[in-house]
């Protein structure tokens, strides 16, 4: 497993920082699973359906991407621009999938396809209403099933590979879960990524005052 030094200066040629962002140094850690760990369709949670969400308006995904990450300081598809993001929208080999309990939408998963032979699972998560309700386990087998099943179809390779990352401001258990689900740690990464002003404010308030805020 290779790491970047923690020291850093920022590199030659970097973009501005959007207003109200940050350049902040994250460790990021990579996982991959070599074959399928979840060789059956599981379910989706009780009282739960998974649906493939196609060309979605890109105000209705950001709010989503919003919804989901926001509590985790997610910045990724809200700093690039629209034509980016609307190929990226419309493009076959990304699909986006919703989670739903009822009417109400408890998170997604976006799978990339675009390298054949691989699956990256780019954003997983859930609102922050349904965490803590036993959904985050049983989505992501679904969403690792789904990772591999897809391979082999319309002319593709057959998937060889489904990997993804997590970071040091994902949620404490993502790691831990992750590698429960079967992945297993590759590659780890120190670098400079913008995160809000405003989301590393709230981290560094003392804890009981963020357990009075709720947050």
């Amino acid at each position: 497993m290779s790491k970047r030094s923690d020291a850093f200066t920022p590199p030659s040629g970097q973009p501005p920082v959007p207003p109200g962002q940050v350049l902040v140094p994250v460790r990021t850690t990579y996982l991959q699973m070599l074959r399928n760990e979840a060789p059956e369709l599981p379910a989706p949670p009780p009282g739960c359906t998974v649906a493939r969400w196609r060309r979605p308006p890109a105000d209705a995904y950001r709010s989503l991407f919003s919804a989901v990450g926001g509590e985790w300081g997610w910045t990724g598809r809200l700093l690039i621009g629209e034509a980016e993001l609307r190929a990226l929208l419309d493009d076959h080999l990304i699909e986006i999938y919703r989670l739903r309990r009822g009417s109400r939408i408890a998170g997604f998963v976006e799978l990339d396809r675009r390298v054949p032979g691989q699956v990256e699972i780019v954003y997983f998560g859930l609102t922050p209403e349904f965490i803590g309700r036993g959904l985050g386990g049983l989505f992501l087998r679904w969403a690792i099933h789904r990772a591999w099943r897809g391979g082999g179809r319309g002319g593709r390779p057959a998937t060889e590979r489904v990997w993804l990352h997590t970071c040091d401001y994902d949620h404490p258990s993502a790691l831990a879960v992750y590698r429960k689900a079967g992945f297993r740690v590759y590659d780890e990464w120190v670098e400079l990524e913008p995160y809000p002003e405003a989301h590393l404010a709230r981290l560094a308030r003392p804890h009981d005052e963020k357990g009075r805020t709720g947050a």
